[in-house]
């Protein structure tokens, strides 16, 4: 019986230092919490401390001025749209050159919406027609079509310095899961047709410019819009007239179409079919380069005393044994008035020769 109380009385002394053990450690101890955080209605985040502190002391009435700044925080984000989402006619400050167009499908021929265009960081989407207007500051930089599914077409130098006015892009993107990379229109050309003779519009006319074709509405006006790059001749004819060949376009300045007023004369008996600027001698390419076939009579090329045989070696100042035939056409033509230089093989030696250029009906 003894040994049982003296059991019992150990007992009761272990639990007693437990219990002031226990007590020791959850009042010393106390673990570090994360303030919690409510959410107002006024969006402003705000800590059990802020809360605390912004609380009157008791006994004393709430006011509804904040007794602490520090204790209302205001944040504003402003919500600015990504240059990508813009749907306007997108105008960079300072800017007097543009380009406006359509972008395409190339397999379906349909106006694609909500493309990208963009040029050095200024963008905007085309609308539910597919069309776009962007003005431009006058710099170098790539401009750029995309549009989801389909392939991105850009223009890695496109230069808009000294450009005024808007140049009109037409273009055509292929799907991402067909072959080729679709198209940009990006040069142009526009103008009058009428007669000579009587003034009236020549509509019908027909208007080529290398692979590139257009006709004349009522009015005798047209355009026609490609991608042609360096020297070009435009041919333009109508039932009835001579045609005019128009040399010398180049398709280098992407800026803005070129304008024509083309007067086209009657095919009268006699006269010519084709009429051009140039001076009165035609080109072949032989085994030994680029030869004189012949000439016209009364022709700047005859006056100067050019003659078939003669071999062409340098048209002003450029050797012509790398041009093809159409580059050696385009540099001879050009405006009427204005001189070239041509020199020639005859016979061993190096010839001279400066034409003025005219208009010549063959």
């Amino acid at each position: 019986m003894k040994l049982k109380f003296i059991k019992l009385e150990f007992l009761l002394v272990g639990l007693i230092i437990l219990l002031f053990i226990g007590g020791f450690f959850f009042v010393v101890y106390e673990p570090e919490m994360a303030p919690s955080v409510s959410m107002p209605e006024d969006g402003v985040q705000k800590t059990s401390e802020t809360l605390k502190s912004a609380l009157p002391p008791s006994g004393v009435p709430k006011t509804t001025t904040p007794t602490d700044k520090t204790a209302k925080v205001v944040s504003e984000e402003k919500i600015v749209p990504k240059k990508s989402e813009r749907v306007i006619d997108k105008v960079s400050p300072g800017a007097d050159f543009g380009v406006e167009g359509t972008v395409f499908g190339l397999a379906s021929g349909l106006p694609l919406n909500a493309c990208q265009v963009s040029f050095n960081g200024e963008s905007l989407v085309t609308d539910q027609s597919g069309e776009f207007h962007l003005w431009l500051e006058g710099e170098v930089g790539r401009l750029s079509f995309s549009c989801a599914g389909f392939k991105t077409l850009e223009v890695r130098q496109f230069d808009v310095r000294g450009g005024s006015g808007l140049a009109r892009f037409d273009v055509y993107l292929n799907e991402l899961k067909k072959t080729g990379r679709g198209r940009i229109e990006i040069n142009g050309v526009n103008g009058r047709v009428y007669s000579r003779d009587s003034g009236a519009p020549l509509g019908s006319a027909r208007i080529t410019v290398g692979a590139l074709r257009a006709v004349a509405d009522d009015a005798g006006f047209f355009e026609l819009w490609g991608n042609n790059s360096g020297l070009m001749t435009m041919t333009v004819s109508a039932s009835g007239y001579v045609s005019e060949m128009l040399s010398g376009i180049d398709f280098k300045n992407r800026n803005n179409p070129f304008f024509f007023e083309v007067s086209l004369e009657r095919n009268q008996e006699g006269r010519g079919r084709l009429a051009l600027v140039g001076i009165g001698a035609r080109l072949v390419k032989s085994e030994v380069g680029y030869e004189i076939a012949d000439v016209l009579d009364d022709s700047p090329a005859a006056l100067e005393g050019l003659a078939a045989g003669d071999r062409l070696v340098v048209v002003d100042s450029l050797a012509v044994d790398d041009f093809s035939l159409r580059e050696v056409v385009e540099l001879i033509r050009g405006q009427a008035g204005l001189p070239v230089t041509l020199m020639v093989e005859r016979e061993g030696d190096f010839l001279e020769f400066t034409c003025q250029r005219q208009r010549v009906v063959y």
